[in-house]
């Protein structure tokens, strides 16, 4: 079968990893995990892995790239991704003190998160067909951390690990429930939210195991053909009859009001937040160079009106769209705002992974800013230091 490409979702498939795994001389360990099977409804068999394998190249390089959202992943088909993913075994120790709080874990989840529904052709299964929900994080392997920490707060699924990527997997029914019951009592503020109800429908018929009668499969392929960018071409010429649920909708009142907590901004922007240090070349300033820092959010279009709401939220700040990019950006530029609004409540509720290290870069540039160090060549320099090293630049 050839699976079509997701639709969006809400942010980028990269992160980072955990490179003391280097320094671990612990004697090989080796754990088996049953293989847990329903009949039309498949879990990955996983086998003995030794830990030494997954002892990283002290010389590797690590390139950092922001993808927006979803639909920039450089892997389009996750059961594709899948195919060559190294499960991650490891006894080393990992901080919980700073547990995550349940609406941080829920505002990532709207930028990074997505949700799919594999359709396979089996011969096993009397209906002809395996069904296979799946909840998945994929971040660069420098935030292979802050996987591990949602791996310990859900105390289900499983990392695996691709070249410069890792991946949170969650796929057991058991798993799945867990993760449906958080996102019924912490829901989802994004356009992801409707992908999230007709994916927990589908779940449920499957608890019931109506997806081994004809009548619950095309039901669930009904749900499916909803949910990101739909049915692919095998499956809309397999099933031609079957039509597509209606999503559920939001008014836009209602996304305009989105009742944000300050932990669900924090993880939204630890999933998709972007601190950024300007340089441009000005004739207009004694230093030939103008600076301009930005807080910035990024979402696909469809989730423009929604965005707006984070004006509210913030009370400063602006929505702007790029129409040619299918894109919308949340910014906030003003030193005031960013020294007065945005850097205290990232002090009081502190990033996740690897972004925190780019907004403490980002305190030190506003703190420049404040005392105009910024027109001198002095703190020029000091301003295009911290850039080079914040996001991509970020080894």
């Amino acid at each position: 079968m050839i699976e079509r490409e997701m639709e969006y979702c809400g942010s980028k498939l990269i992160t980072s990893f955990l490179t003391r795994l280097t320094q671990y001389k612990a004697k090989d360990k080796f754990v088996i995990v049953k293989e847990q099977r329903a009949d039309g409804h498949r879990c990955v068999n996983w086998f003995r892995t030794s830990i030494r394998s997954l002892v990283l190249d002290r010389g590797t390089h690590l390139r950092y790239a922001l993808m927006g959202f979803e639909r920039n992943y450089q892997v389009r088909i996750p059961s594709n991704y899948l195919i060559t993913l190294k499960r991650l075994y490891s006894s080393l120790p990992i901080n919980l003190s700073d547990n995550l709080n349940p609406w941080f874990l829920t505002g990532f989840s709207d930028g990074e998160s997505n949700f799919t529904v594999r359709v396979t052709k089996s011969n096993s299964v009397k209906v002809g067909w395996v069904i296979q929900p799946a909840f998945q994080i994929g971040l660069h392997k420098k935030d292979f951390d802050l996987l591990r920490k949602i791996q310990a707060f859900w105390g289900v699924g499983e990392i695996y690990h691709k070249e410069e990527s890792c991946n949170y997997i969650v796929q057991s029914l058991k798993g799945l429930n867990v993760i449906i019951n958080h996102f019924e009592k912490y829901p989802l503020l994004t356009k992801k939210r409707e992908d999230f109800l007709l994916f927990a429908q589908i779940v449920s018929l499957i608890n019931k195991k109506e997806h081994l009668t004809l009548s619950g499969l095309h039901e669930i392929i009904s749900l499916k053909a909803s949910i990101n960018l739909g049915l692919s071409t095998f499956l809309k010429t397999t099933f031609p009859d079957i039509i597509p649920i209606i999503k559920p909708k939001r008014s836009d009142e209602e996304l305009l009001n989105s009742n944000i907590d300050p932990y669900w901004m924090v993880g939204f922007t630890a999933g998709e937040g972007c601190f950024s240090i300007r340089i441009t070349k000005s004739l207009k300033m004694k230093t030939g160079f103008q600076v301009q820092l930005r807080f910035n959010i990024t979402q696909h279009s469809i989730d423009k009106v929604f965005m707006k709401s984070l004006v509210n939220f913030w009370g400063c700040g602006k929505v702007y769209l790029r129409f040619r990019e299918n894109k919308v950006d949340f910014q906030i530029l003003k030193i005031k705002d960013l020294s007065d609004k945005v850097i205290p409540l990232f002090q009081s509720i502190p990033l996740q992974g690897v972004k925190s290290k780019d907004f403490a870069d980002f305190c030190k540039a506003v703190d420049i800013m404040k005392v105009k160090g910024h027109l001198t060549n002095e703190g020029l320099d000091q301003l295009k230091k911290l850039k080079m090293g914040m996001n991509r630049g970020r080894i």
